[in-house]
């Protein structure tokens, strides 16, 4: 597995060779906080999670984040293959020399379909 070489906490991009401590305490809220030889920053919401996979992934596992189990199927299971077919589509459309006003479409429903299957955490749901 390729590690990263930096973490992006806030809008700080910390290496990872330098940080020191990271606190996991409040990764139910999305928030975890990273200490390093250049100070302390905090990475959120995504970032945060990335964050935790990249640095200690057994951190998902318990009850902490039980939320989190299988929130990614109706994403990969609806979202991928939707976005896969509306592009094919728009791919067959272009080569069929069609105008752009045509097929441009199908690549933005599917980006859509994608990004709306993205599932949120529970804190931004509730918000």
């Amino acid at each position: 597995m390729n590690y990263p070489a930096f973490i992006l906490a806030g809008d700080h991009l910390v290496a990872v060779k330098d940080i020191t401590f990271v606190d996991f305490s409040k990764i139910e809220e999305a928030r975890v906080i990273i200490h390093h030889s250049g100070g302390v920053h905090e990475a959120t919401g995504f970032f945060a999670f990335e964050a935790m996979m990249a640095l200690k992934p057994s951190a998902m596992e318990g009850r902490r984040l039980r939320w989190q189990k299988n929130v990614w199927a109706v994403h990969n299971l609806i979202g991928h293959p939707v976005l896969q077919i509306l592009a094919f589509t728009g791919n067959l459309l272009r080569i069929c020399r069609l105008p752009k006003r045509v097929y441009q479409p199908f690549f933005r429903w599917g980006m859509w379909v994608h990004d709306a299957t993205v599932p949120k955490p529970i804190d931004v749901q509730s918000k």
